[in-house]
């Protein structure tokens, strides 16, 4: 709840509230007629709570981020700026060349392998956190998989994102350009990616290909 007050108390600047009204002559009128109980006013408390806090973040562009946080897709990020700010499309990247094999035991799961593509290389980051799998050369597709928590990106705010479902799991589409800071190198420009949840496992996808095209290979993906 700390981080949702931080939210909300950012926002207030963001806001245009109507005038109050004195709620009280209606308020002890309906007291007056029910019996006291203990636990309904903090009840009506945080109904009301995450009412304001689910109308505010839909409303206003900078409260993406903690919407995002607050249904459920924990770990991913979104900061909504005027503009990107100036990164490298495709900086070299920092890790640990590896095998299916030896990653396999290092990171403590099995990652999961698109239907019919053989990656060409394989990297873990520097803390051996995470597994990067780069397909194609030149690159068409990368696949970033993590037990932790920890995707920031950065789009504009009339960048669009799309909750989305692969295979019963959570995720977001992200359309267009954005800036993204992973394990794997300084923040970068990359291109729409999608983001899902599969058990602990976090997955993003990223190439060039359309929301659907995605979609499809990601609910191909599986432990080989």
């Amino acid at each position: 709840m700390a981080e949702l007050e931080r939210d909300l108390r950012a926002l207030a600047g963001h806001v245009d509230l109507p005038a109050e009204r004195d709620l009280w002559p209606g308020v002890r009128a309906g007291v007056a007629l029910r019996p006291r109980r203990s636990w309904a006013r903090p009840l009506a408390v945080a109904l009301v709570a995450a009412a304001v806090a689910v109308g505010i973040a839909f409303a206003v562009p900078p409260a993406r981020s903690a919407i995002l946080r607050f249904l459920g897709l924990e770990g991913v990020s979104i900061v909504r700026v005027e503009k990107l700010p100036p990164a490298a499309g495709n900086p070299p990247v920092v890790g640990i060349r590896t095998t299916l094999g030896r990653a396999t035991q290092t990171l403590g799961f099995r990652p999961l392998l698109p239907e019919s593509k053989v990656p060409y290389r394989l990297y873990l980051d520097p803390s051996q956190q995470a597994l990067l799998l780069l397909y194609g050369d030149p690159l068409r597709l990368r696949l970033e998989e993590t037990r932790l928590r920890v995707f920031e990106k950065m789009l504009t705010f009339n960048q669009v994102v799309d909750r989305v479902s692969v295979n019963g799991d959570p995720g977001i589409w992200l359309h267009g350009p954005h800036v993204v800071d992973d394990f794997f190198s300084q923040p970068r420009l990359a291109g729409s990616a999608l983001i899902w949840r599969h058990g602990e496992i976090t997955l993003r996808l990223e190439g060039r290909f359309t929301k659907e095209q995605a979609l499809e290979i990601a609910r191909s993906a599986h432990v080989r």
